[in-house]
């Protein structure tokens, strides 16, 4: 059997979080059955080490020396003990293409010289969908200076636009590895084998979800709902806001974003708009179709029945109310913890002070006695 390196490049907001933790909690058994999900020691701003190729990404302009070189060398070595080595990184493919080439004719290179095969592992996500949810997460996270930009202006952005022609993107990946080295999977859960992100990625890589395997409740990604989202965007965009004063908003914001999304469920594309949208990615959408899915419907084009998000809604005041309030309550919050431990070390204090008087009272005890 041919020692397969199995690279999955996302897209983003396809559950690659939840691939990769549940790969790194299932090691051993994974180790078991002759497959590595490795971690290396490499680390990259704003990027979790969960993400194990993304050396691959950063570092292969430079292939004799550096990360790049130890990292490979690594793989390389564990080829001796496994058949199947699993790398995993869902900014590849949104990457610029300079980077992708430069990392993928390295790759190659390297898996010439190893005798290994490379499998490319992708999901796709329906185009309205995923630019929601990159948006919901770009905001959310307030990264970059974009992490201030209005929705409309994220909606006629070219770069985002372009990473959502996939039949585009697969035809270049098929040129350079075949197209039977692509595994393309929709990241729809009606479409998923088992019904589960976990067992249809187990199963894109020859395997199969047991009983064996332990899938931890993780906890649920929050997003912004309602209100939420454009109060965090304005805040992202003030001066002198950083990572702290961000994540201090955030919890106050994600801490009532439910709320605000039951009294006001909507969505950033109004039904009209998204499928406007989507036509542009009709004949994309088809020519994956036919190559992937043997001329299925790639995607569920059905639409929630919620109107469009608008600035100047009813419940805007009152979601500026409870900001307001979750802001208070958490300083509130923070303020009995800190009185708390201040406590604590107080009393911590007089438990060492007591013990070193009474020694010295006790010595004051005996020089009296022997006087």
């Amino acid at each position: 059997m041919k020692k397969t390196l199995y690279a999955h490049v996302g897209t983003t907001k396809t559950g690659t979080t939840a691939i990769q933790s549940f790969l790194i909690e299932n090691q051993e058994i994974l180790n078991q059955k002759g497959y590595c999900y490795p971690l290396f020691p490499y680390r990259y701003p704003d990027v979790s080490e969960r993400r194990n190729a993304r050396f691959l990404l950063e570092e292969a302009q430079v292939t004799q020396e550096g990360r790049f070189r130890e990292g490979m060398d690594r793989i390389h070595e564990l080829f001796q003990t496994f058949d199947n080595i699993i790398v995993s990184d869902e900014g590849i493919w949104s990457a610029n293409y300079e980077q992708r080439i430069t990392m993928w004719r390295a790759l190659k290179a390297e898996a010439k010289e190893g005798g290994f095969r490379i499998k490319v592992i992708v999901y796709l996500r329906r185009q309205d969908m995923y630019l929601v949810s990159g948006w919901n997460q770009m905001v959310k996270s307030g990264i970059g200076k974009d992490a201030a930009t209005p929705w409309q202006d994220y909606v006629d952005d070219l770069v985002s636009i372009n990473k959502m022609k996939y039949a585009s993107h697969l035809k270049k990946l098929a040129a350079f590895f075949g197209k039977k080295n692509l595994i393309v999977r929709r990241f729809e859960p009606k479409r998923f084998v088992g019904g589960a992100i976990y067992s249809d990625f187990l199963h894109a890589v020859g395997l199969e979800l047991t009983e064996e395997y332990h899938i931890e409740q993780a906890a649920r990604n929050t997003r912004l709902a309602g209100n939420t989202h454009e109060i965090q965007r304005v805040l992202n965009g003030m001066p002198g806001m950083n990572p702290a004063f961000h994540s201090f908003f955030r919890q106050a914001l994600l801490s009532y974003a439910d709320l605000s999304g039951e009294y006001y469920p909507c969505e950033m594309f109004s039904k009209a708009e998204a499928e406007t949208f989507m036509k542009q990615y009709e004949e994309e959408n088809r020519e994956v179709s036919e190559e992937y899915f043997n001329g299925e419907e790639l995607f569920d084009m059905s639409w929630k029945d919620v109107p469009k998000w608008e600035k100047h809604n009813p419940q805007m005041q009152d979601d500026l109310i409870r900001f307001v309030g979750a802001c208070c309550m958490q300083l509130a919050q923070e303020n009995r913890d800190l009185k708390s431990r201040v406590e604590w070390l107080e009393k911590s204090r007089e438990g060492l002070r007591h013990p070193v008087y009474t020694i010295i009272k006790r010595k004051r005890d005996k020089m009296k006695a022997e006087k």
